[in-house]
């Protein structure tokens, strides 16, 4: 394969910080190569490849070595704006690239600066729009979109410059899982189409494996792997360690091995896990003793005493479009529920109106008994705290300290109360370190759990948090949930949860609501939801990839939401043949 990109000892530094970002990588990708950097928050990756487009260290300063080539050609000969259409880039957040009036301007500004005649312009729009699916918001604002949708027009805006280097940078932190799906397969058809190079940034390790050349997992700002997927998944332990997760499917083969119950071969592809699963089962399943271990399964709490209560909830942004059509729904005091959906079902649409952020424009929502229309969002936000899907919509003082007070110094409290609140609030989060920390210099998971932090701040009975996972690693997702499971247990706090990740809504939920095109299509515990593979599917969404693996291969009953309910059953499966009780 020719070369396309190399990096010979390359170091980068940021002003004012001692430790390296990236640290002596030295590398190699290839023309028309699809390759995928990951690794955990904080590992050198989004820095690795803005040096692609020269972006750092110009925007940023610091000291950077060693030597960035592309085509043979030294990339510090040239400047962000020569580099934008060599080494096209999608950031991690959409909104701070969206910069047109419509979403038509928005393709089109790529191409206008590159000097291409209005009729070739006009082509690429309508090719990379339908790529996209979005050619009926062609006239609307990009910044009035979802994240999601957001995400998917800054994409094409990329595209349609026709770089000869893709470079994302999680590029589906806002999508739902089928629209991940869509983004991945699209970026592989568009790279071999037209013979372009693909350097991609993500989290989702499971979603874009078997679509890429190669994997290169950083740390530390250091390159611990770099191979071909096979390759490196085969030190799953280490991945697992430095908190970069190989599909499910991967996982449970490799604990089969490693605990000698059956030597399968490890694939990273669900097709092939199934067809290998099904070929190894023995021809009598062990039913009775399936049903014995599912009662050893967690079951969630059920609870039964409405806190919330929204009755033919009906809403529209404006008189012509309806986005909820007759919502009804109860949230109970202390469950931990999940809201779950396609981009643009009416997630966030529906929990804003629950602290008043929204009203109905028909139906009613009551907060504990007390109905919407007639309590001010200051009223409701001491019963409803809500943290935004992007911390940085949420915070705005320059210290810590400060963004905690905020809120209970607007409710009157006294300095003594508001000390001990906030004193209480950050052990709780672990963020008694950064009170005198300005939130900006700080990373996203961090911001995240101050807005976090500032709502607990408030007290308020029931927490809503819009996709906390949104652009974490899996360390940090669990933290993050973590978090918010022991306000749950240990604190007694009323949960619900915006997410796209299937496995955590499996993991933490009593309940799950899954809505669809403005409407709830189906709710329950979460084993009984992700039962329902095809209903799931009208939304966007799917089971988590163990769960549909053993489906797949017959074992339906019961249905498994981890790998670690998988194991057991793999245990008793394969028991007459290994002796394993």
């Amino acid at each position: 394969m020719e070369e396309l990109i190399r990096f010979e000892n390359v170091s980068f530094t940021y002003p004012g910080e001692e430790k390296p970002a990236v640290n002596n990588v030295s590398l190699s990708i290839g023309l028309g190569e699809i390759v995928l950097i990951t690794g955990p928050s904080g590992a050198g990756k989004t820095t690795l490849c803005s040096m692609l487009n020269r972006i750092v260290p110009e925007s940023y300063g610091g000291k950077i070595e060693g030597t960035i080539t592309i085509k043979g050609a030294d990339i510090s000969e040239f400047t962000v704006g020569q580099m934008a259409f060599t080494s096209g880039m999608l950031f991690q957040d959409p909104s701070g690239q969206l910069i047109n009036p419509t979403v038509e301007d928005e393709i089109a500004f790529g191409p206008e600066n590159k000097g291409i005649p209005v009729e070739e312009i006009n082509r690429l729009i309508d090719e990379y729009v339908g790529y996209i699916n979005m050619q009926h918001l062609m006239r609307r604002s990009p910044q009035a979109l979802s994240g999601g949708q957001q995400q998917s027009v800054a994409y094409a805006a990329v595209l349609a410059m026709e770089p000869e280097i893709y470079v994302l940078d999680e590029p589906t932190s806002n999508l739902d899982p089928l629209g991940s799906d869509m983004v991945f397969s699209l970026m592989k058809k568009v790279a071999q189409d037209k013979h372009k190079t693909a350097v991609i940034v993500e989290h989702k390790v499971e979603k874009i494996i078997d679509m890429v050349d190669r994997i290169i997992v950083m740390n530390g700002g250091s390159v611990v792997f770099n191979g071909t997927p096979e390759e490196v998944m085969v030190n799953y332990k280490e991945l697992l360690r430095i908190g970069v997760l190989p599909p499910q499917v991967t996982q449970i083969f490799a604990r089969m091995q490693d605990s000698s119950i059956k030597a399968l071969p490890l694939t990273t592809n669900l097709d092939i896990a199934v067809q290998t699963l099904k070929a190894a089962l023995p021809e009598a399943l062990p039913q009775p003793a399936y049903d014995r271990i599912a009662q050893t399964f967690p079951k969630p709490a059920v609870h039964t005493n409405p806190v919330i209560k929204a009755q033919g909830l009906r809403f529209g942004y404006n008189p012509e479009v309806e986005v909820l059509h007759g919502i009804d729904l109860d949230i109970y005091e202390g469950e931990f529920l999940s809201i779950v959906g396609q981009n643009g079902s009416g997630k966030t649409t529906i929990v804003k109106h629950f602290n008043g952020l929204l009203r109905p424009t028909g139906g009613s929502v009551s907060v504990y008994g007390t109905g919407t229309q007639a309590a001010t969002v200051s009223e409701l936000s001491q019963k409803v705290g809500y943290c935004f899907q992007n911390p940085d919509h949420q915070i705005f003082s320059s210290k810590v300290m400060d963004e905690l007070s905020y809120g209970p110094k607007n409710l009157g409290w006294s300095e003594e109360e508001i000390k001990s609140t906030i004193k209480e609030a950050s052990e709780i989060l672990h963020i008694e370190h950064l009170l005198e920390d300005n939130p900006y210099t700080l990373s996203k998971g961090q911001r995240q759990q101050i807005a976090v932090a500032a709502i607990l701040c408030m007290k308020p009975d029931v927490i809503i948090v819009d996709e906390p996972t949104t652009g974490q690693d899996p360390i940090q997702s669990h933290q993050m949930m973590d978090m918010m499971r022991s306000l749950n247990r240990d604190l007694g706090k009323t949960i619900v949860v915006i997410t796209h990740d299937m496995s955590i809504a499996a993991e933490y939920s009593d309940r799950i609501v899954v809505m669809h095109n403005g409407a709830i299509i189906a709710q329950g515990a979460p084993r009984d939801v992700f039962a329902q593979e095809e209903l799931l599917g009208t939304s966007n969404l799917e089971p988590p990839q163990i769960t549909r693996l053993l489906k797949r291969v017959g074992i339906e009953h019961p249905v498994v939401m981890d790998v670690d309910e998988a194991f057991q059953l793999m245990q008793v499966t394969f028991s007459g043949e290994q002796g394993v009780q």
